[in-house]
């Protein structure tokens, strides 16, 4: 009878997971459909729109305690926070439907890559309408 021969493992081998970040991966349109969708499109809109509010409450409240007798200061506030989240909504807005777009044939069912990519056109509408509406009238 012979002994067991000896299995030695290497602890300094190359880690074999894709060391890119997600951000990276899902904008190149290699990760699974629904980390994308559940997590950066649901997920970060949830967080960006979280925090417009948050900093529209605070803004509205300071201006408020700057000077508490004048409306103004509370509308200056809720315009700030308005803005900010203008600022952060089209740039993400761009970034999700393209990488939606892209990680769509990552899926087990065709179903769920047809109708990512219609709820990616639907998407795109409601975007650019207000912002058409702001440039053209």
């Amino acid at each position: 009878m012979t002994s067991p021969t000896p299995q030695f493992i290497d602890i300094n081998a190359p880690f074999e997971e894709n060391p890119e970040p997600s951000w990276k991966r899902t904008w190149q349109g290699e990760e699974l459909l629904w980390k994308v969708f559940w997590g950066w499109f649901l997920g970060g809109h949830g967080v960006i729109l979280g925090c417009s509010i948050g900093f529209m409450v605070i803004a509205m409240i300071l201006g408020f305690a700057v000077s508490p007798t004048s409306l103004n200061a509370g509308v200056v506030g809720l315009a700030s926070g308005a803005a900010l989240l203008v600022l952060t909504i089209v740039p993400y807005s761009c970034w999700i439907s393209v990488s939606l777009w892209r990680c769509a044939p990552n899926c087990l069912s065709k179903k769920w890559f047809y109708a990512v990519r219609v709820c990616v056109v639907i998407y795109a509408i409601s975007i650019l309408i207000p912002i058409l509406k702001i440039f053209y009238l």
